[in-house]
Protein backbone atom coordinates (compact mmCIF):
# COMPACT_ATOMS: atom_id res chain seq x y z
CA UNK A 1 0.00 0.00 0.00
CA UNK A 2 3.14 2.14 -0.78
CA UNK A 3 2.17 5.50 -2.85
CA UNK A 4 4.24 6.84 -5.56
CA UNK A 5 6.62 8.43 -3.68
CA UNK A 6 7.09 5.44 -1.67
CA UNK A 7 8.16 3.30 -4.42
CA UNK A 8 10.68 5.30 -6.05
CA UNK A 9 12.85 6.09 -2.48
CA UNK A 10 13.00 2.42 -1.79
CA UNK A 11 16.25 1.65 -3.41
CA UNK A 12 17.59 5.18 -2.06
CA UNK A 13 16.76 4.43 1.45
CA UNK A 14 17.98 1.02 1.47
CA UNK A 15 21.16 1.44 0.38
CA UNK A 16 22.34 3.42 3.33
CA UNK A 17 25.90 2.46 4.44
CA UNK A 18 26.11 1.00 7.55
CA UNK A 19 22.07 1.36 8.37
CA UNK A 20 19.73 -1.39 9.24
CA UNK A 21 16.75 -2.02 6.53
CA UNK A 22 14.35 0.22 6.93
CA UNK A 23 11.18 -0.69 8.07
CA UNK A 24 8.62 1.64 6.85
CA UNK A 25 8.28 4.48 5.66
CA UNK A 26 6.33 8.28 6.34
CA UNK A 27 4.29 10.11 3.37
CA UNK A 28 2.55 13.46 3.91
CA UNK A 29 -1.27 13.12 2.43
CA UNK A 30 -0.86 16.57 0.64
CA UNK A 31 -0.72 15.41 -2.81
CA UNK A 32 -0.31 11.98 -1.96
CA UNK A 33 -0.61 10.06 -5.28
CA UNK A 34 -3.15 7.48 -6.06
CA UNK A 35 -2.23 3.61 -3.84
CA UNK A 36 -1.23 1.01 -5.81
CA UNK A 37 -4.53 -1.31 -5.82
CA UNK A 38 -2.50 -3.82 -4.04
CA UNK A 39 -4.81 -6.27 -2.22
CA UNK A 40 -2.54 -8.97 -0.99
CA UNK A 41 -1.54 -6.64 2.38
CA UNK A 42 -3.35 -5.85 5.19
CA UNK A 43 -3.74 -1.92 6.36
CA UNK A 44 -4.57 -1.23 10.14
CA UNK A 45 -4.77 2.61 10.90
CA UNK A 46 -3.90 3.08 14.60
CA UNK A 47 -5.02 6.53 16.26
CA UNK A 48 -4.62 8.29 19.38
CA UNK A 49 -6.79 9.88 22.55
CA UNK A 50 -10.46 10.15 21.56
CA UNK A 51 -12.76 11.99 23.45
CA UNK A 52 -16.17 12.81 22.76
CA UNK A 53 -17.03 14.95 26.10
CA UNK A 54 -14.88 17.21 27.69
CA UNK A 55 -14.97 18.42 31.47
CA UNK A 56 -13.95 21.98 30.13
CA UNK A 57 -15.99 22.56 26.65
CA UNK A 58 -19.71 22.22 25.77
CA UNK A 59 -20.52 18.70 24.21
CA UNK A 60 -19.97 19.13 20.94
CA UNK A 61 -21.30 17.38 18.16
CA UNK A 62 -19.71 13.88 18.36
CA UNK A 63 -21.92 12.59 14.72
CA UNK A 64 -19.77 14.98 12.73
CA UNK A 65 -16.43 15.09 14.79
CA UNK A 66 -14.72 12.39 11.92
CA UNK A 67 -16.10 14.22 9.38
CA UNK A 68 -12.02 14.81 8.20
CA UNK A 69 -10.77 11.68 8.69
CA UNK A 70 -13.50 9.50 7.15
CA UNK A 71 -11.89 9.40 3.94
CA UNK A 72 -8.67 7.68 4.97
CA UNK A 73 -10.66 5.50 7.48
CA UNK A 74 -11.94 4.19 4.60
CA UNK A 75 -8.45 2.74 3.18
CA UNK A 76 -7.87 0.77 5.95
CA UNK A 77 -8.94 -2.63 6.96
CA UNK A 78 -9.07 -1.67 10.17
CA UNK A 79 -9.08 1.51 12.42
CA UNK A 80 -8.02 1.28 16.24
CA UNK A 81 -8.42 3.57 18.62
CA UNK A 82 -8.03 4.56 22.06
CA UNK A 83 -11.24 5.99 24.04
CA UNK A 84 -10.51 7.97 27.23
CA UNK A 85 -13.41 7.85 28.59
CA UNK A 86 -16.60 5.75 30.07
CA UNK A 87 -20.09 5.89 28.33
CA UNK A 88 -22.21 6.20 31.35
CA UNK A 89 -25.06 8.38 32.94
CA UNK A 90 -24.46 6.81 36.48
CA UNK A 91 -23.06 9.46 38.98
CA UNK A 92 -20.85 6.42 40.71
CA UNK A 93 -17.48 8.33 40.58
CA UNK A 94 -14.27 6.70 41.52
CA UNK A 95 -12.68 6.91 44.88
CA UNK A 96 -9.16 6.26 43.07
CA UNK A 97 -8.23 9.92 42.28
CA UNK A 98 -8.11 12.78 44.66
CA UNK A 99 -10.96 15.38 44.72
CA UNK A 100 -8.15 18.09 45.43
CA UNK A 101 -6.14 17.09 42.63
CA UNK A 102 -9.75 17.28 40.42
CA UNK A 103 -10.80 20.52 41.60
CA UNK A 104 -7.13 22.01 41.37
CA UNK A 105 -7.23 20.52 37.41
CA UNK A 106 -4.30 18.60 38.45
CA UNK A 107 -6.45 15.12 37.43
CA UNK A 108 -9.93 15.09 35.58
CA UNK A 109 -12.62 12.54 36.22
CA UNK A 110 -14.34 12.13 32.75
CA UNK A 111 -17.37 10.55 31.21
CA UNK A 112 -19.30 10.63 27.99
CA UNK A 113 -23.41 10.94 28.33
CA UNK A 114 -24.16 9.43 24.99
CA UNK A 115 -24.86 6.12 24.64
CA UNK A 116 -24.34 6.52 20.67
CA UNK A 117 -21.05 7.29 20.48
CA UNK A 118 -19.99 3.37 19.63
CA UNK A 119 -22.53 3.88 17.25
CA UNK A 120 -20.81 7.00 16.00
CA UNK A 121 -17.40 5.53 15.73
CA UNK A 122 -18.26 2.64 13.80
CA UNK A 123 -20.13 4.68 11.33
CA UNK A 124 -16.98 6.83 11.00
CA UNK A 125 -14.99 4.00 9.90
CA UNK A 126 -13.67 2.46 13.57
CA UNK A 127 -13.78 -0.96 13.84
CA UNK A 128 -11.79 -1.29 17.31
CA UNK A 129 -11.42 0.37 20.54
CA UNK A 130 -8.93 0.07 22.93
CA UNK A 131 -10.15 1.12 26.67
CA UNK A 132 -7.12 0.70 28.47
CA UNK A 133 -6.60 3.89 29.93
CA UNK A 134 -6.13 5.82 33.10
CA UNK A 135 -9.96 7.27 32.81
CA UNK A 136 -11.94 3.97 31.74
CA UNK A 137 -12.60 3.35 35.53
CA UNK A 138 -13.54 7.45 36.43
CA UNK A 139 -17.18 5.98 37.38
CA UNK A 140 -16.12 2.87 38.48
CA UNK A 141 -17.20 -0.96 37.59
CA UNK A 142 -20.49 0.28 37.28
CA UNK A 143 -19.45 2.80 34.04
CA UNK A 144 -17.25 0.58 32.38
CA UNK A 145 -20.38 -2.26 32.69
CA UNK A 146 -22.15 0.61 31.03
CA UNK A 147 -19.69 1.11 28.37
CA UNK A 148 -19.41 -2.57 27.68
CA UNK A 149 -22.78 -2.93 27.40
CA UNK A 150 -22.55 -0.05 24.64
CA UNK A 151 -20.40 -1.77 22.75
CA UNK A 152 -21.82 -5.00 22.40
CA UNK A 153 -24.71 -3.61 21.37
CA UNK A 154 -23.29 -1.59 18.66
CA UNK A 155 -21.57 -4.72 17.35
CA UNK A 156 -18.12 -3.03 18.07
CA UNK A 157 -15.27 -5.25 19.18
CA UNK A 158 -12.96 -3.63 22.06
CA UNK A 159 -9.76 -4.58 23.61
CA UNK A 160 -7.89 -3.56 27.25
CA UNK A 161 -10.97 -4.08 29.55
CA UNK A 162 -12.93 -6.35 31.57
CA UNK A 163 -12.00 -9.52 33.78
CA UNK A 164 -8.73 -10.11 33.40
CA UNK A 165 -8.87 -13.13 31.02
CA UNK A 166 -11.09 -10.66 28.65
CA UNK A 167 -8.87 -7.36 29.23
CA UNK A 168 -5.77 -9.22 28.38
CA UNK A 169 -7.17 -11.14 25.09
CA UNK A 170 -6.26 -9.59 21.95
CA UNK A 171 -8.59 -9.07 19.36
CA UNK A 172 -7.52 -11.41 16.09
CA UNK A 173 -7.81 -9.59 12.73
CA UNK A 174 -8.08 -11.75 9.73
CA UNK A 175 -7.37 -9.54 6.37
CA UNK A 176 -5.74 -10.34 2.98
CA UNK A 177 -4.86 -14.02 4.68
CA UNK A 178 -3.15 -12.42 7.85
CA UNK A 179 -3.79 -12.97 11.57
CA UNK A 180 -3.03 -9.61 13.25
CA UNK A 181 -3.47 -9.43 16.82
CA UNK A 182 -4.17 -6.50 18.85
CA UNK A 183 -3.87 -5.67 22.19
CA UNK A 184 -4.62 -2.80 24.65
CA UNK A 185 -2.38 -2.18 28.21
CA UNK A 186 -2.21 0.84 30.00
CA UNK A 187 0.61 1.64 32.65
CA UNK A 188 -1.33 4.41 34.31
CA UNK A 189 -3.31 2.64 36.87
CA UNK A 190 -5.49 4.84 39.16
CA UNK A 191 -6.17 2.91 42.70
CA UNK A 192 -9.29 0.59 42.23
CA UNK A 193 -8.99 0.29 38.44
CA UNK A 194 -6.87 -3.00 37.54
CA UNK A 195 -8.63 -5.62 36.53
CA UNK A 196 -8.45 -8.93 38.21
CA UNK A 197 -10.24 -12.29 37.98
CA UNK A 198 -12.70 -10.99 40.22
CA UNK A 199 -13.10 -7.71 39.44
CA UNK A 200 -13.74 -5.90 35.92
CA UNK A 201 -11.33 -3.05 35.20
CA UNK A 202 -8.45 -2.29 32.78
CA UNK A 203 -5.13 -4.27 31.39
CA UNK A 204 -2.10 -3.45 33.27
CA UNK A 205 1.24 -3.28 32.47
CA UNK A 206 2.09 -3.00 36.46
CA UNK A 207 3.46 -6.52 35.87
CA UNK A 208 5.54 -7.32 33.27
CA UNK A 209 4.55 -10.82 33.46
CA UNK A 210 1.12 -10.13 32.83
CA UNK A 211 2.07 -7.71 29.50
CA UNK A 212 4.83 -10.42 28.42
CA UNK A 213 2.52 -13.55 29.21
CA UNK A 214 -0.65 -11.32 26.84
CA UNK A 215 2.07 -10.60 23.94
CA UNK A 216 3.27 -14.33 23.52
CA UNK A 217 -0.73 -15.66 23.93
CA UNK A 218 -0.97 -13.22 21.19
CA UNK A 219 1.85 -14.23 19.06
CA UNK A 220 0.30 -18.07 18.77
CA UNK A 221 -3.00 -16.96 17.58
CA UNK A 222 -1.71 -14.89 14.53
CA UNK A 223 1.18 -13.78 12.30
CA UNK A 224 1.41 -10.40 13.70
CA UNK A 225 1.13 -8.39 17.15
CA UNK A 226 0.51 -4.64 17.22
CA UNK A 227 0.27 -3.14 20.94
CA UNK A 228 -1.30 -0.21 21.75
CA UNK A 229 0.49 0.95 25.25
CA UNK A 230 -1.51 4.01 27.97
CA UNK A 231 2.29 5.24 29.35
CA UNK A 232 4.75 8.21 30.15
CA UNK A 233 4.44 11.74 31.15
CA UNK A 234 1.82 14.23 29.79
CA UNK A 235 2.29 17.25 28.45
CA UNK A 236 5.53 16.95 26.85
CA UNK A 237 7.99 15.17 24.71
CA UNK A 238 10.23 13.56 26.21
CA UNK A 239 9.97 10.24 27.33
CA UNK A 240 10.23 8.28 30.30
CA UNK A 241 12.70 5.91 31.51
CA UNK A 242 9.57 2.88 32.23
CA UNK A 243 8.67 3.54 28.61
CA UNK A 244 11.82 2.23 26.95
CA UNK A 245 11.99 0.01 29.28
CA UNK A 246 8.57 -1.40 28.49
CA UNK A 247 9.08 -1.28 24.48
CA UNK A 248 12.26 -3.31 25.01
CA UNK A 249 9.79 -5.84 26.99
CA UNK A 250 7.40 -5.74 24.29
CA UNK A 251 9.53 -5.80 21.68
CA UNK A 252 10.96 -8.88 22.98
CA UNK A 253 8.25 -10.76 24.02
CA UNK A 254 6.98 -10.63 19.83
CA UNK A 255 5.38 -7.57 19.09
CA UNK A 256 5.53 -6.19 15.45
CA UNK A 257 4.78 -2.69 16.35
CA UNK A 258 4.14 -0.58 19.29
CA UNK A 259 2.19 2.77 19.64
CA UNK A 260 1.87 4.71 22.83
CA UNK A 261 -0.32 7.70 24.10
CA UNK A 262 -1.37 9.18 26.63
CA UNK A 263 1.10 12.04 26.74
CA UNK A 264 -1.50 13.86 24.40
CA UNK A 265 1.94 15.48 22.09
CA UNK A 266 3.68 13.74 19.61
CA UNK A 267 6.54 11.98 21.06
CA UNK A 268 9.98 9.90 19.08
CA UNK A 269 9.85 7.00 17.25
CA UNK A 270 12.96 4.18 17.85
CA UNK A 271 13.68 0.65 16.31
CA UNK A 272 14.07 -2.27 19.13
CA UNK A 273 15.76 -4.38 16.08
CA UNK A 274 12.82 -4.26 13.97
CA UNK A 275 10.18 -2.92 15.78
CA UNK A 276 8.81 0.35 15.48
CA UNK A 277 7.94 1.99 18.99
CA UNK A 278 6.02 4.80 18.44
CA UNK A 279 6.04 6.18 21.82
CA UNK A 280 3.09 8.39 21.58
CA UNK A 281 1.05 9.54 18.32
CA UNK A 282 -0.44 12.29 20.31
CA UNK A 283 -4.13 13.23 20.86
CA UNK A 284 -6.83 12.52 18.07
CA UNK A 285 -10.45 13.50 18.46
CA UNK A 286 -9.29 15.06 21.57
CA UNK A 287 -10.44 19.31 22.34
CA UNK A 288 -7.30 21.20 23.61
CA UNK A 289 -5.79 24.79 24.14
CA UNK A 290 -2.32 24.26 23.70
CA UNK A 291 -0.95 23.98 19.65
CA UNK A 292 0.98 20.76 20.11
CA UNK A 293 -1.61 19.27 21.65
CA UNK A 294 -3.62 19.38 18.22
CA UNK A 295 -0.73 18.02 16.26
CA UNK A 296 -1.45 14.41 15.74
CA UNK A 297 -0.89 11.21 13.12
CA UNK A 298 -3.13 8.69 11.90
CA UNK A 299 -0.61 5.88 12.06
CA UNK A 300 -0.96 3.34 8.97
CA UNK A 301 0.28 -0.15 9.39
CA UNK A 302 0.94 -2.29 6.54
CA UNK A 303 1.49 -6.12 6.89
CA UNK A 304 2.27 -8.41 3.97
CA UNK A 305 4.66 -11.65 3.90
CA UNK A 306 7.15 -9.49 4.59
CA UNK A 307 6.02 -8.49 7.70
CA UNK A 308 5.55 -5.09 8.89
CA UNK A 309 6.25 -4.03 5.34
CA UNK A 310 5.59 0.01 6.15
CA UNK A 311 4.04 2.57 8.42
CA UNK A 312 2.89 5.99 6.87
CA UNK A 313 2.63 8.46 9.19
CA UNK A 314 -0.23 10.86 8.09
CA UNK A 315 -0.30 13.99 9.52
CA UNK A 316 -3.42 15.21 11.38
CA UNK A 317 -4.63 18.80 12.72
CA UNK A 318 -7.11 18.39 15.43
CA UNK A 319 -9.51 22.09 15.75
CA UNK A 320 -9.33 23.46 19.44
CA UNK A 321 -12.54 22.02 19.73
CA UNK A 322 -11.18 18.60 19.13
CA UNK A 323 -12.12 17.46 15.24
CA UNK A 324 -9.40 15.82 13.62
CA UNK A 325 -8.61 16.64 9.67
CA UNK A 326 -5.69 15.65 7.64
CA UNK A 327 -3.56 18.22 7.56
CA UNK A 328 -2.37 19.13 4.02
CA UNK A 329 0.42 22.14 2.81
CA UNK A 330 2.60 23.88 5.28
CA UNK A 331 0.48 22.27 8.20
CA UNK A 332 1.32 19.06 7.41
CA UNK A 333 4.80 19.82 6.61
CA UNK A 334 5.22 21.52 10.25
CA UNK A 335 3.88 18.87 11.91
CA UNK A 336 6.23 15.97 10.14
CA UNK A 337 9.22 18.86 10.95
CA UNK A 338 8.56 18.78 14.46
CA UNK A 339 7.76 14.83 14.78
CA UNK A 340 11.59 14.76 13.05
CA UNK A 341 12.85 16.71 15.97
CA UNK A 342 11.28 14.39 18.48
CA UNK A 343 13.29 11.80 17.02
CA UNK A 344 16.38 12.92 17.51
CA UNK A 345 17.42 11.36 20.51
CA UNK A 346 16.31 7.78 18.85
CA UNK A 347 18.13 5.86 16.19
CA UNK A 348 15.44 7.26 13.53
CA UNK A 349 14.93 10.30 10.94
CA UNK A 350 12.07 11.70 9.01
CA UNK A 351 14.16 13.10 5.62
CA UNK A 352 11.78 14.50 2.88
CA UNK A 353 9.09 13.09 4.44
CA UNK A 354 10.11 9.21 4.81
CA UNK A 355 11.72 7.63 8.42
CA UNK A 356 14.71 6.07 8.52
CA UNK A 357 16.85 4.35 10.85
CA UNK A 358 20.16 6.62 11.55
CA UNK A 359 22.47 7.62 14.45
CA UNK A 360 20.83 9.56 17.13
CA UNK A 361 21.41 13.45 16.47
CA UNK A 362 21.14 14.30 19.93
CA UNK A 363 21.93 12.58 23.62
CA UNK A 364 18.77 10.93 24.87
CA UNK A 365 17.05 12.70 27.54
CA UNK A 366 14.35 11.22 29.80
CA UNK A 367 11.58 13.01 31.31
CA UNK A 368 12.64 12.64 34.94
CA UNK A 369 10.71 15.51 36.46
CA UNK A 370 7.50 15.51 39.06
CA UNK A 371 4.37 17.98 39.86
CA UNK A 372 1.30 18.50 37.57
CA UNK A 373 1.29 18.04 33.92
CA UNK A 374 1.72 21.72 33.67
CA UNK A 375 4.59 22.32 35.85
CA UNK A 376 6.15 19.11 34.01
CA UNK A 377 5.81 20.74 30.53
CA UNK A 378 7.24 23.88 31.90
CA UNK A 379 10.36 22.58 32.93
CA UNK A 380 10.47 20.41 29.66
CA UNK A 381 10.68 23.61 27.90
CA UNK A 382 13.28 25.30 29.80
CA UNK A 383 15.62 22.37 29.90
CA UNK A 384 15.48 21.27 26.13
CA UNK A 385 15.82 24.10 24.19
CA UNK A 386 16.43 21.88 20.88
CA UNK A 387 12.53 20.22 21.09
CA UNK A 388 9.51 22.63 19.97
CA UNK A 389 8.03 25.30 22.68
CA UNK A 390 4.79 24.38 23.94
CA UNK A 391 2.19 26.93 24.32
CA UNK A 392 1.16 27.31 27.95
CA UNK A 393 -2.56 26.72 29.44
CA UNK A 394 -2.92 23.17 28.30
CA UNK A 395 -6.33 21.75 29.08
CA UNK A 396 -6.61 17.55 28.72
CA UNK A 397 -5.86 14.61 31.01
Amino acid sequence: MCCDLCRNRRGVLAGGAGLATVLFLVTVHAGRAQESGVSDRAVIDVVGDVLPESSWLRPQDASRIFEGVREEFARADLVFANLEEPITSKKTVTRGKSPAAVRAGRDFVLRSRNPEIPIILKAAGVGLVGLANNHMMDYTSVGLRDTLRAFDKAQLPVVGAGFKPDAERAFIFNAHGYRIALLAFTYVVPTNSEATEAKEGVASSKHEADLVQAIRRARQRADYVVLMMHWGGQGGHLITKRQRELARLAAGAGCDAVVGMHPHVLQGIEFVGRTPVFYSIGNFAFPSSRSDARESLVLRLTFGAQGLETAEAAPVDISPAGAPSMASGSVAQAILAHLDGYCRMFNSRIDRGLVVTAAPRQVLAYDTSGGSPAQKGARRRRGSPKLRASSSGRKGT
